[in-house]
């Protein structure tokens, strides 16, 4: 009589739990969130910075601030683009001896960027997430090669912090959301 109860029970359980099972990669949607919080954040802070801001570097030998602005945004494009597409020929988001002089360039740079990592990750399904692919000479899932977004944007807009501090500027506040 136990086991006549149980198996209806455990049925459900199994049939409930399958799909949260079998999902086992960051969906499509939630990257796209975390896509467009990143540009937020590069927003924010590349707004709070002074124009004269755009060629400093505290230590020789390390990117401008303006570079690492373009370094933050065209890494996006750049993860998304090769691991969706294969291709590491990313498409031109401006003239890099404009954007990286003129901060109305660079902002338009940026958001070109982003949105091109925007577009990428819409156009993809879910059901190419798993898909075995090659980035950066290695076999991993698409998921995985997509990961890099969460790991390597908030690791150089970080970067900037320091940047921000040394010219008298207080950096916007973090906000994952």
């Amino acid at each position: 009589m136990r086991v006549q109860r149980l198996v209806p029970a455990l049925a459900l359980l199994f049939a409930t739990a399958a799909p949260a099972a079998a999902q086992k990669f960051i969906p499509q949607s939630a990257l796209i969130a975390m896509v467009e919080v990143h540009k937020a954040s590069l927003l924010r802070y590349l707004d709070v910075a002074p124009d004269s801001m755009l060629d400093f570097m505290p230590t020789p030998g390390v990117r401008t601030f303006a570079e690492q602005i373009e370094h933050a945004a065209w890494a996006d494009a750049f993860i998304a683009h090769s691991a969706i597409t294969g291709s590491q020929e990313v498409p031109s988001f401006g003239d890099k001896n404009v954007y990286l002089k003129n901060k109305a360039a660079l902002r338009t740079y940026a958001i070109a960027a982003m949105d091109h990592t925007i577009a990428m990750l819409r156009a993809l399904p879910d059901a190419a997430m798993t898909e075995e692919i090659t980035q950066f000479g290695k076999k991993l899932p698409r998921y995985r090669a997509l990961m890099e977004l969460l790991d390597h944007f908030p690791w150089t807009l970080g970067q900037t912090v320091p940047y921000l501090r040394l010219n008298g500027v207080t950096p916007p506040a973090y906000t994952p959301f």
